[in-house]
């Protein structure tokens, strides 16, 4: 049984920054990316981290959206790929904001967008993707759930407990800091988002053809 959804996390979408050699991506926006991929089919590539992790799935979302066919190039993890963005061996990334801010703070990647609904209180400036392709959300989230057929009661006090604690203050500026929303929701309301993320996904998984090897 779910007890509450938190800490929903936006991620950045980047490429690498003007002191780096471009590789054929002049793109400044999100929508200046869209027309070079369309312009050039199959010739931009982002950075995976093995198939089904946070970015090859941002990716994908983001050919399907967009109805382009930015190529995935695996790495192994979310280091190797944003080393190979930053170096312009990959023409695009998807990476955490409290992982890759600073280098786009320090010029060595270019922050196009976050990934969220809305923009990010880490990273104000930067617009969403949604902003030029409606529908686009793309978040990583931490849950609390416990074993089915726990009780009723039971439920309810965990549910209690965790939203109390996660409204301190000084917890809610850290996490937002770290580009982290903090949302407190009833047990009822994760099980709803639990069924929506799992629509939504197989979606995507079963459209771009994404498979386990």
């Amino acid at each position: 049984m779910a007890c509450e959804a938190g800490l929903p996390s936006r991620w950045l979408m980047a490429r690498h920054g003007d002191r780096i050699g471009l590789r054929g991506n002049d793109a400044h926006s999100v929508r200046e990316l869209i027309q070079l991929a369309k312009s050039k089919p199959g010739s931009l590539n982002y950075a995976g981290a093995g198939i089904g992790t946070n970015p090859h799935i941002a990716g994908e979302l983001f050919n399907l959206l967009g109805k382009v066919n930015l190529v995935v190039v695996q790495f192994k993890g979310g280091g190797p790929g944003l080393i190979a963005s930053m170096s312009g061996e990959i023409s695009v990334t998807f990476s955490n904001i409290a992982e890759s801010s600073v280098y786009v703070r320090s010029n060595r990647l270019r922050g196009l967008a976050t990934t969220g609904a809305k923009r990010s209180t880490a990273m104000p400036e930067l617009p969403t993707i949604a902003e030029t392709l409606p529908g686009y959300e793309f978040v990583t989230w931490h849950g609390m759930l416990a074993p089915k057929g726990t009780p009723r009661a039971i439920v309810t006090l965990l549910n209690d407990a965790i939203r109390k604690s996660m409204r301190s203050p000084d917890l809610v500026q850290r996490f937002e800091e770290s580009g982290l929303d903090i949302v407190v929701s009833s047990p009822e309301e994760f099980s709803a988002y639990l069924k929506k993320e799992l629509d939504k996904w197989g979606r995507v998984i079963r459209e771009r053809g994404m498979r386990a090897e």
